[in-house]
C-alpha cells in the first residue's frame, strides 16, 4: 500500500516538474534559441545535396572545422536539418512549451482581469503610484469621468472598480498560438508536401515525373497533366531581359482545358492546392526546311561564355565540305551563319529563307523550353493564417491594460490604480481625472 502510494505521488511529482518546466520562459527561450542556431546551421551548410557534393566541398580533418566533415554531416542529419526527427523533435516540445503557458498561465491570468474586485480601505492605495485623494466631488462623476475615459466600471456600494485594454492581455496568447499555428504549419509542408521541376518544349505535355523533394506522406497526384501553349520573353531596349512568360493549359484526364493562365517571375499558377511557377527557360531547338522538302529540326546546345553569357550552337549540315553552325544569343529571331573554319558567313533572320551552298533553307522558328516549378505545400494556408493573427496580436499587445478602484470614506475619495505600461501616461489620466471630477 504505501509503495503504491509512492508511486502515485512520485507520480504527481513528475507531472507537476513538467508543467513547471514546460510553461518555464527561460525553457521556451532556450527551446527557442536551439532552434535558431540549428536554422542558421541549415542555412549555411547546403541542403539535399548528393554525397559527392559534401565529400568535395567538406574534407575537413584537423582543427575546429573537423565537426563539419562531411561523415559528421551525414551522421547528423546537417544536410536535411529541417526534416530531421531532433529538429521536428524540438519544434514540437517548443510548440508544447508554448501551449502548456498559455493554459497554465496566460489563460488563468487572463480570467483573472475579468473579474472585478473592490477595495474598502484607504490604506490599500498607498501601493498605487499616482493616487489621487479627492476632496470635493461625488462618486457618479468619478463613474462618469471613468466612462468618458473608455473604462468599464462596476460600482458595489461606495465603491468602484473599472478597467480597460483588456485586448491587451489577450495578445500574449494570441501570439502563442500563431506561433504554434505557424509551427505546425511548417511541419505540415515538410512530411507532406513536395516540388517537382519540369523543363517543358513549347507545344508540349507534361506531369508530375522529376520530384527532387517530398515528405514522408506526400500525395503526388498521378492523373495531373499540363500542357505549355507558349513561352516568349519580353526584351528591354539593350536587349537585356525584361521578363519571360509561359503559357500554360491545366487539361483533365481526356485532355480537355480546365484552366488556363499566363505565368511569369512572382505570379504563378495555383489549381487544386499546386502551384506553379516560372523558373528559367532554355533553348533546345530550331525547325528549317532545305529546298522546300521536308522539315528538319536540329538540337542546340547551351554554352556559357566567359562573361558569363549564354550562347546556344547547332550544327546545320553534316556533310563534310560544307559544315555549318548556326549560332543564337537569345529568341529575338536573329542569328548567325558560321563555316567550318569558325568564320561569320552570314546574320540570318527567323521566318525567311537564305540561298546557303546552293541551296534554299528557310529558317521557319525556334523551339524554346520553360523551366516550371511544381509545388505542393498544404500548410500555406495555416501559415497565412498564423502570420494574420500574429500581425494583429503584435500590434494588440501595445494596448495597455489598466485598472482603477474608486473608494468613498467621510474624509474624501480615493482614487487609484495599475497599468502593464505607459506608467506616465496612466499617472496623467489619473490626474485629469481628479481634476475634472473636482470642477464638476
Amino acid at each position: 500500500m504505501k509503495t503504491q502510494l509512492d508511486l502515485r505521488f512520485n507520480r504527481k511529482g513528475i507531472k507537476w516538474y513538467l508543467l513547471r518546466l514546460f510553461s518555464n520562459l527561460q525553457f521556451s527561450i532556450i527551446l527557442l534559441l536551439l532552434i535558431a542556431i540549428f536554422s542558421i546551421i541549415g542555412t549555411i551548410i547546403e541542403q539535399n545535396k548528393e554525397v559527392t557534393f559534401y565529400q568535395t566541398h567538406y574534407t575537413f580533418s584537423n582543427g575546429y572545422f573537423s565537426i563539419l566533415n562531411w561523415k559528421n554531416i551525414e551522421l547528423l542529419g546537417l544536410n536535411h536539418v529541417y526534416t530531421t526527427w531532433w529538429f521536428l523533435t524540438l519544434l514540437f516540445i517548443f510548440s508544447l512549451s508554448l501551449l502548456t503557458c498559455s493554459i497554465s498561465r496566460q489563460i488563468p491570468s487572463l480570467q483573472s482581469a475579468r473579474r472585478w474586485h473592490f477595495y474598502k480601505n484607504p490604506n490599500q492605495f498607498k501601493k498605487f503610484t499616482g493616487s489621487q485623494e479627492i476632496k470635493a466631488t461625488k462618486l457618479n462623476l468619478l463613474a462618469s469621468c471613468l466612462q468618458n475615459y473608455n473604462y468599464h466600471i462596476f460600482q458595489q456600494g461606495k465603491s468602484i472598480y473599472g478597467y480597460k485594454g483588456l485586448l491587451g492581455r489577450l495578445a500574449p496568447i494570441c501570439v502563442h498560438g500563431s506561433i504554434i499555428l505557424l509551427l505546425t504549419g511548417s511541419v505540415l509542408g515538410l512530411v507532406s508536401g513536395f516540388n517537382a521541376q519540369e523543363m517543358v518544349p513549347t507545344g508540349e505535355l507534361f506531369r508530375l515525373q522529376n520530384i527532387i523533394a517530398s515528405g514522408n506522406f506526400s500525395y503526388i497526384p498521378q492523373d495531373f497533366s499540363a500542357r505549355v501553349n507558349d513561352f516568349k520573353i519580353e526584351y528591354n531596349k539593350d536587349s537585356s531581359i525584361s521578363q519571360f512568360f509561359s503559357d500554360i493549359s491545366i487539361l483533365n484526364p481526356e485532355g480537355q482545358e480546365l484552366k488556363r493562365s499566363t505565368i511569369y517571375v512572382n505570379k504563378p499558377l495555383q489549381f487544386q492546392g499546386l502551384t506553379i511557377y516560372q523558373t528559367d527557360w532554355d533553348i533546345i531547338a530550331i525547325r528549317f526546311k532545305i529546298n522546300n522538302d521536308n522539315i528538319v529540326q536540329i538540337s542546340l546546345k547551351q554554352v556559357l561564355l566567359p562573361n558569363n553569357n549564354k550562347i546556344w550552337i547547332g550544327v546545320l549540315n553534316q556533310q563534310q565540305d560544307h559544315q555549318l553552325s548556326i549560332v543564337l544569343s537569345d529568341l529575338q529571331r536573329k542569328a548567325a551563319i558560321y563555316n567550318r573554319d569558325g568564320e561569320n558567313i552570314m546574320s540570318i533572320n527567323i521566318g525567311e529563307s537564305y540561298i546557303i551552298n546552293n541551296s534554299t533553307i528557310t529558317f521557319l522558328s525556334i523551339i524554346a523550353s520553360t523551366g516550371l516549378q511544381i509545388k505542393s505545400d498544404p500548410g500555406i494556408p495555416l501559415i497565412y493564417t498564423s502570420f494574420f493573427f500574429l500581425i494583429i496580436s503584435v500590434s494588440a499587445s501595445y494596448i495597455s491594460y489598466s485598472q482603477i478602484w474608486i473608494i468613498e470614506k467621510s474624509q474624501g475619495y480615493y482614487l487609484g490604480g495599475v497599468t502593464n505600461r505607459a506608467q506616465l501616461i496612466f499617472e496623467e489620466e489619473l490626474l485629469k481625472i481628479s481634476k475634472m471630477s473636482s470642477k464638476v
